[in-house]
């Protein structure tokens, strides 16, 4: 009875521990009439197209095993006071990883982290966590936001991130045009 009670006390804690730290996003495409070959090359065609730099943000790209893991940032700018040019700035890094198989494909976006925030003037911000739900305790410590302006910034990130997730799964979609008179 006390090694159950161990496990269930230890079960609890690294599912509340995960579930407030990050966002994740873990999403399978299948029945796509691609192979693994052509999906690999649609996912390479849709970084270059959605991010700066490429080489940039790929961190590991295995083709045989049909693996491209990306890191990559987005910022957001919010102008909390009307009629002023004075903003704040955060920058969240994430992690991608593809995983590519015939007529399947998998994107898990993950490890979603502040890291860093300024004002325009260069001003350091609190780096805030990355979670659902406004922290309870010690929250506009934490956070340097009232729960409201936490919460937006959170969905306005969740929507930057979800985006990825949703275009990746359309253009995956989308078959290849083989035009050879061009």
């Amino acid at each position: 009875m006390k090694k159950y009670l161990i496990v269930v006390l230890f079960m609890f804690i690294g599912i509340v521990s995960y579930s407030q730290v990050d966002f994740k996003w873990d999403v399978i495409t299948d029945s796509l009439a691609d192979n693994k070959n052509d999906l690999y090359s649609k996912t390479k065609l849709f970084i270059s197209e959605n991010w700066k730099s490429a080489q940039n943000v790929i961190q590991n790209d295995d083709k045989e095993a049909g693996i491209i893991l990306i890191k990559g940032t987005t910022k957001i700018s919010r102008h909390w006071v009307i009629a002023t040019s004075w903003s704040q700035n955060w920058i969240f890094s994430y992690t991608i990883k593809f995983f590519l198989k015939d007529s399947k494909c998998r994107i898990v976006l993950d490890d979603v982290r502040c890291k860093d925030a300024r004002d325009n003037e260069y001003n350091s911000l609190k780096l805030i966590p990355v979670a659902d739900k406004y922290p309870q305790q010690k929250g506009r410590k934490k956070t340097g936001l009232p729960e409201d302006k936490y919460l937006e910034l959170m969905i306005e990130l969740k929507t930057d991130l979800q985006s990825i997730s949703d275009l990746y799964s359309n253009y995956i979609k989308v078959p290849i045009i083989k035009n050879d008179e061009w």
